[in-house]
């Protein structure tokens, strides 16, 4: 495992592989005594989900569910907590797509500290949906060639 974010650019989205998102832990992040509380690491992993969609896969999930009448919402969920981070530290978490499926998507997401340090790693399913039916859809096929595109640019596919 990488734990230091890949700075190189690629090209063809000029965005950073593997993709990454800077967020801070503020003090309402934790509990007395400083140690952050479970629900926000989810937070921090769905974040960076959803600004990846916008920034490599270029839809929104507005856009996703108004104007393709479709979703991806999470049906699994896994964290392994490894460390705690503190109030005012950045968390950097990066996003790896590990499974592409018919209509699920698997993605790793590992908050680490600026000095390497992992804090969680994340695994999260997401099942492509038809609206309103909510029934399993077919991955469109220009956001699985982004998505097929992104694990190839970060050496996963």
């Amino acid at each position: 495992m990488n734990d230091q974010p890949d700075r190189k650019l690629d090209a063809k989205y000029s965005k950073v592989r593997p993709y990454s998102m800077t967020q801070a832990v503020k003090w309402g992040d934790c509990d007395p005594a400083g140690i952050i509380y479970t629900p926000r690491v989810l937070d921090f992993a769905m974040e960076t989900l959803e600004a990846w969609y916008r920034d490599v896969l270029d839809i929104s999930w507005l856009k996703l569910n108004q104007e393709l009448h479709m979703g991806a919402p999470t049906v699994r969920a896994e964290i392994d907590f490894l460390a705690a981070p503190a109030p005012d530290q950045e968390v950097v978490t990066t996003l790896r797509v590990k499974k592409l499926g018919r209509s699920s998507v698997t993605y790793e997401l590992t908050g680490c500290g600026d000095d390497g340090m992992a804090y969680y790693r994340a695994t999260l399913v997401a099942c492509f949906i038809a609206r309103p039916a909510f029934k399993a859809a077919t991955i469109p096929e220009p956001i699985r060639g982004r998505i097929l595109d992104y694990q190839t640019a970060c050496g996963d596919a």
